[in-house]
């Protein structure tokens, strides 16, 4: 009898397999045609006769498959890998407020071993706004073009192709490691052989350290949606630094920066073992600055929200009437402004603004209309505080 029970089970989930693969829709259909009922099973062993341990034990297991499973169909693939970590720390730790109700269908008890049957229902705005919240695109649009410039800087001269585009036809080492990094990820590296025209490039343009300008510039030529720029330090203590930042072309922004160190066995010529050193080390620097490209390649509807801005270290009334200048007028997607607290040195307004908080963040700490720098002090979801740049 046992036997025909199990059975009959391995044949179950065989043909709920086999229907599930031909009918569950493809991720990139979107939110509104997902199902928020999943049928999940979950099992636990049942210790010492304690069988509302085990039908506990087994409900979250089943509560976290019917949110694996959603996550799956909603974000694909490339949105698993893109974003698995932030996913791993940030959206399954709450997996509980995703879960709306959950119906037991059947339960089944056999030796040791509890097994249950559950149809969950997901709260698919919860789930997708905390997806939002943690900067995870939901769209399926992950073939956005990148063009590296990574110069490789040793003792005696540093290797870029910018210098010279006809002549450096090839990419150095680290820009190879990037290519594939990247096009591993889902993006499509830009060929820089193509499409630049004599006489097209001005002499700024060939300089090692590349401008926010000039790297849009650059992408502009092209056709590139983001711009990675940067170098790679060969130092004669055998340590390299791979510094890079990522450029929006659309926007004209710089989206994210960062360094990784790591020490090399030889100096000079990279050899394979040192070719591993760089590449994790550009694994690393990679997994850092792909959300923000992710994030900002996503196309979103935007919707006014208030957020309260504090500005601290104002030193005189010019600078007060430039900051509230700056915001009514100069500050795209702000539809409104009004002061919320004066103080010494420092200025509170509320803003109604037509996008994301991190839209506004990446804006203001951009902006070249004022004459003094604004640094970011802290961000919450509805509160920017920024201290002005001494």
């Amino acid at each position: 009898m046992k036997r025909s029970i199990k059975h009959f089970l391995a044949v179950l989930c065989s043909v709920g397999l086999f229907y599930l693969c031909i009918f569950s829709p493809p991720a990139a259909l979107g939110k509104e045609k997902l199902n928020d009922k999943i049928l999940v099973m979950g099992s636990a062993k049942v210790v010492q006769g304690n069988m509302a341990a085990a039908k506990s034990a087994a409900l979250s297991m089943a509560m976290g498959k019917a949110m694996e499973e959603y996550l799956i169909l909603r974000l694909g693939e490339a949105g698993l890998i893109n974003n698995f970590e932030r996913i791993v720390r940030e959206i399954l730790p709450a997996l509980n407020e995703g879960i709306e109700n959950f119906h037991i269908l059947s339960e089944y008890t056999g030796g040791n071993e509890y097994q249950v049957l559950v149809n969950v229902k997901v709260n698919k705005k919860v789930i997708d706004d905390k997806l939002r919240l943690s900067g995870i695109s939901l769209e399926q649009a992950y073939q956005s073009r990148v063009l590296f410039m990574v110069a490789e800087v040793g003792r005696e001269r540093s290797n870029y192709w910018w210098k010279d585009p006809d002549f450096f036809s090839v990419l150095n080492q680290t820009e190879v490691l990037l290519y594939n990094i990247f096009q591993e990820r889902g993006f499509i590296p830009v060929n820089h052989t193509f499409g630049i025209a004599d006489g097209s490039l001005s002499p700024e343009m060939h300089r090692k350290d590349v401008s926010r300008k000039h790297a849009v510039e650059w992408g502009k030529i092209l056709s590139a949606d983001f711009v990675i720029t940067g170098s790679n330090v060969f130092e004669d203590d055998n340590i390299t630094t791979l510094h890079l930042r990522v450029f929006s072309v659309k926007e004209g922004l710089l989206l994210a920066e960062g360094t990784e160190t790591a020490r090399r066995e030889m100096i000079g010529k990279l050899t394979p073992e040192d070719n591993q050193v760089v590449e994790d080390v550009a694994r690393k620097l990679a997994e850092r600055l792909i959300p923000s490209m992710l994030y900002m390649g996503s196309e979103s509807v935007a919707r006014v929200q208030q957020i309260l801005i504090t500005l601290k270290g104002l030193r005189n009334y010019q600078e007060f009437k430039a900051v509230q200048r700056f915001l009514e007028e100069d500050l795209p997607g702000v539809q409104s402004v009004r002061q919320n607290r004066i103080g010494q040195g420092l200025l509170s307004v509320e803003v109604d603004f037509s996008g994301t908080r991190d839209e506004l963040l990446r804006r203001v700490l951009n902006q070249e209309k004022l004459s003094f720098k604004l640094v970011l002090e802290s961000a919450a979801d509805t509160e920017i505080v920024f201290q002005v740049a001494q």
